[in-house]
């Protein structure tokens, strides 16, 4: 281990001062005005035109470049709205070049002058910028339909992909906006006034403060705003009516003055749109299926200000706030967000589940589905950051959750041995109420010493959340096989609440001028309870007695403790960090009630890191990113109580259950070239688990006793989890985007390939469940003028399943969505747009092999000189083909779903776009 260290410690030291060199600075200004120019390109090259590196101008409009290795080459500065500039430098021994003057497009040039030309963006570093004056969009669009038509990226409902990493966050010059939630962010900024879009991967908040870069980073997207409109109010005011009394009305108003920026949104509509949107019936498209995978643990979302995207019909009511300024001579920035949505849900779906079990045998589920929920949400989100003074800075983002919900549930549930032979069958009605609330605070400090890199930093994180149920099932369960009809009646009245906390302390020592070594202690505590009775009421009588095979009193405590040290080393070219820590994690669980048992485990693992950011040219970036983690079960699957909610599914924990030990390992390779707009993008990553948290289910086969007190009916279905061996997943991307000039447009292909390799266990049998997925995509996006934008997305996917326990249930399906959308305004302000998504299914049987066809269509006029006014009539569904399928599959079955969706509807709409600034008016080029 020693040996490996100094080895680290020399090839560290080797790289620095191989890369080490003079370098030469300078100054770009108006040569009017003498005013710096931020942003601006600055590209050496040789006297053949060959680009030798690039960089860009930083906020007081400075450069700086590495002294190139021959005497005489050309300096190129290229400015949006200014005439590019060349200088040729000969035998120069200095390091400042002076300021460097270039004039507005006209205007002569000390050399000689060229035209103009808007570069595509630029690359530094993680870092990917794009101007969003080379992306030309229809008016009134805003920043979701910008970056659509950026290379690399991918719209997916309320997920932004980019080179197929998922965003977790937006800012707007610098600073959070609205959270955590990317698609409100961008759905509610316009175009006009956007300077640029970058992309890029953001440190921890612990990294930024330390200025230790420990790997950790989450995608973002920056968008810079013109410095003409830092000030001033901009938004959009809207309201439409339709048949079958369908309405949608929205507000968005922004509010900024400096660095005081207020956002207030509104939005009320009984057509799908249940989260702000650009797209004002982007909520009524829906998903489509033909999906492989799922199964397991499913994650949730990110941490957003938004409510789940619910399946379904929904009515919603929304308000949400956003809030930014900055005090204390700007030492000190607060930005937080309030969000509430109220909303009504109505889901109806079908399912169709095959099981995968031993041998040749089948056996089928089919269920009908009616819920009906009504829930209301608040959500309030702060954060400050402060710089105390030049040693002492701060970070706290507390965050409140509170929700209440009413639910209605209606199924009709059958197992069958084939399509007309029933096993048996339940109807269920459950109807209950629900409150939860959460509360998480977090807390960074970091104090530096008088040597520059050495810093002491603490993390204190904490979380509390409280969930109060209850609920009333009646439930008819009818026996097929011995004409049997029994009913079941009770009450559950459930209480949990969880606290974890997590306090860490790194101290970090500087090795060099580009190496630090850091070294890091962690504790933490995951303190759960719950507190479930059930009432059953006793046959032929209005009485309630306790059921105690489905109550439960249960504590549990997982404690972890995790030491180590991590090296880093940062120049121009390399960026490194590599750690390895020591964790212990002890699990100790009592159930209280019915009877008292006590589980304990002990885990002890190692858990390495390394992360490698290599930049190879100016525009070509190489990350390798090797991490390993460890993965508690929850307190719901270490639980034996058992859920009957549904008497022909039952559900219960495990409290043998053992932690999960994750390995994964990332690739990426990145490159973009500014000056001819091509870009190329390639990732491939992969994961193992060890003790892997899967499923075991057992289907009786005659009525059976499960913990010898509930009865599961021939033909139902016993579900636990379990730890089991062999999980791993493989996922390749890889896209490149180029400019056609001849129809003036942008051309992305993309590729994708997946693999799972997912173990369960169905009746004690093992069975490894192997999808496969081919992915080819196109996508064309117009960069024509703002009176005609189209664009055309498709993505075909091919799908093999394979199940070691049944070969005959091996299949292979293929799904392919394509997207276009079209829009011209001619005649002045008149204007036609539609959108066209068709939903190719093919090798998922008769039932849903199939095309689908769904068309909107606009048309409608936009009033005076600035087109501020619009009406338009929209017709949903022209061709009323709306409908949604989707399949799954996982390791014990596949299953096909169809869900209730809107249908055919005609809307009148008026929207009013503000729009006032102080300084000049936004470019409309």
């Amino acid at each position: 281990m020693i040996r490996v260290s100094v080895f680290l410690l020399f090839f560290m030291s080797w790289v620095h001062f191989a890369y080490s060199q003079s370098e030469i600075s300078g100054r770009v200004v108006d040569k009017v005005t003498n005013e710096s120019l931020p942003g601006a390109y600055v590209f050496i090259k040789t006297e053949f035109g060959e680009t030798i590196s690039s960089t860009f101008t930083d906020g007081n409009g400075k450069f700086s470049y590495k002294r190139p290795t021959i005497n005489t080459y050309n300096i190129e500065v290229t400015f949006i709205g200014f005439s590019k500039f060349i200088k040729t430098v000969e035998n120069f021994d200095g390091n400042d070049i002076g300021d460097i003057e270039i004039s507005e497009d006209g205007e002569l040039l000390e050399t000689f002058e060229i035209k103009a030309q808007v570069l595509t963006g630029e690359v530094k570093g993680d870092t990917i910028a794009f101007n969003a004056n080379a992306f030309k969009t229809r008016p009134q669009a805003n920043a979701d339909d910008l970056i659509s038509k950026m290379p690399g990226v991918v719209m997916r409902g309320g997920t932004i992909e980019v080179q197929g990493e998922v965003v977790g966050r937006v800012l707007v010059d610098g600073e959070p906006f609205f959270g955590d939630n990317p698609a409100m962010a961008m759905a509610n900024i316009p175009v006009e006034i956007i300077d640029k879009i970058e992309f890029l991967d953001q440190r921890s908040d612990q990294a930024v403060l330390t200025g230790f870069d420990d790997g950790n980073t989450t995608k973002t997207i920056n968008i810079i705003t013109k410095k003409e409109v830092k000030s001033g109010m901009f938004g959009r005011i809207s309201g439409g009516y339709g048949t079958d009394n369908n309405y949608l009305a929205s507000a968005s108003l922004n509010f900024f003055n400096g660095t005081r920026r207020t956002t207030v949104l509104g939005l009320t509509n009984n057509i799908n749109q249940q989260n702000f949107s650009s797209d004002d019936l982007s909520g009524a498209l829906g998903e489509g299926g033909g999906q492989a995978g799922g199964g397991g643990r499913g994650g949730g979302g990110n941490d957003a200000l938004q409510t789940r995207e619910r399946d379904g019909i929904t009515i919603t009511n929304a308000v949400g706030l956003n809030f930014s300024d900055k005090f204390d001579q700007g030492k000190a920035k607060i930005t937080g967000s309030y969000f509430f949505n109220d909303n009504r849900n109505v889901l109806n779906r079908t399912s169709s589940r095959t099981y995968i079990l031993p041998s040749d045998s089948l056996q089928l589920y089919n269920e009908e589905t009616r819920n009906v929920r009504e829930s209301k949400r608040h959500r309030l989100d702060l954060r400050l950051d402060y710089d105390i003074s030049e040693r002492s800075a701060l970070i706290w983002r507390p965050r409140l959750t509170y929700a209440i919900s009413e639910n209605r549930n209606e199924t009709f549930a059958q197992n069958l041995f084939d399509q007309n032979t029933p096993i048996n069958d339940v109807e269920n009605v459950t109807v209950g109420d629900n409150k939860w609330m959460s509360f998480d605070n977090d807390f960074t400090y970091r104090y530096k010493f008088g040597k520059e890199g050495r810093v002491i930093s603490t993390n204190i994180t904490s979380r509390f959340n409280e969930n109060v149920r209850n609920s009333r099932l009646t439930s008819v369960n009818t026996d097929y096989g011995t004409s049997l009809v029994d009913s079941l009646i009770q009450n559950s009245f459930s209480n949990s609440n969880s606290f974890n906390y997590r306090v860490g302390i790194d101290y970090n020592e500087p090795l060099t001028a580009n190496s630090q070594l850091r070294f890091e202690y962690r504790i933490g505590n995951d303190l759960g309870k719950t507190d479930q009775e059930v009432l059953q009421r006793e046959a032929e009588s209005t009485q309630f007695v306790l059921d105690s095979a489905l109550s439960n009193q249960f504590e549990n405590r997982y404690l972890q403790q995790q030491s180590g040290v991590g090296y880093r080393f940062n120049n121009e070219k390399w960026r490194i960090f590599t750690s390895i820590d020591y964790e212990v994690s002890k699990l100790n669980s009592d159930r209280l009630f019915p009877g008292f048992e006590n589980t304990q485990r002990t885990f002890e693992n190692w858990i390495p890191r390394a992360v490698i950011n290599y930049n190879l040219t100016e525009q070509t970036n190489i990350r390798l990113d090797f991490r390993t983690s460890t993965d508690a079960p929850s307190i719901r699957q270490l639980q034996s109580l058992i859920d009957n909610r549904n008497p022909i599914q039952i559900f219960a924990g495990n409290p043998d259950l053992v932690q999960e030990y994750q390995q994964r390992l990332f690739a990426r390779i990145r490159r973009v070239n500014t000056e001819t707009s091509r870009s190329f993008f390639m990732f491939v990553s992969g994961s193992r688990r060890n003790n892997y948290l899967g499923n075991s289910t057992f289907i009786a086969t005659q009525d059976t006793l499960i913990n010898g007190e509930v009865l599961l009916r021939q033909g139902g279905q016993f579900n636990k989890p379990i730890n089991l061996d062999g999980f791993w997943d493989a996922r390749s991307y890889m896209s490149f985007g180029f400019p056609v000039s001849f129809i003036k447009s942008n051309i992305n292909l993309s590729t994708r390939a997946n693999y799972s390799n997912r173990p369960g266990v169905i009746n004690d049998r093992l069975n490894i469940n192997k999808n496969t997925t081919f992915g080819q995509g196109i996508g064309i996006s117009s960069n024509i003028s703002e009176r005609i934008d189209f664009n055309f997305n498709t993505e075909g996917n091919y799908n093999l399943v394979r199940s070691s326990l049944q070969e005959n249930l091996n299949n292979n399906f293929y799904t392919q969505n394509t997207r276009i959308d079209f829009y011209w305004q001619f005649l002045g302000g008149l204007f036609i747009s539609t959108n066209i998504n068709n939903q190719i299914y093919s090798g998922l049987g008769d039932a849903f092999d199939q095309s689908i066809w769904l068309m909107n269509a606009d048309i409608g006029y936009r009033f005076g000189a600035n087109e501020k006014l619009e009406t338009k009539l929209t017709i949903f569904d022209l061709l009323n083909q709306n409908t949604s399928i989707a399949r799954n599959v996982t390791d014990v079955f596949i299953q096909d779903d169809r869900t209730q969706v809107l249908t055919q509807f005609f809307m009148l709409s008026l929207t009013y776009n503000l729009r006032s600034f102080s300084g000049a008016r936004p470019s409309q080029d």
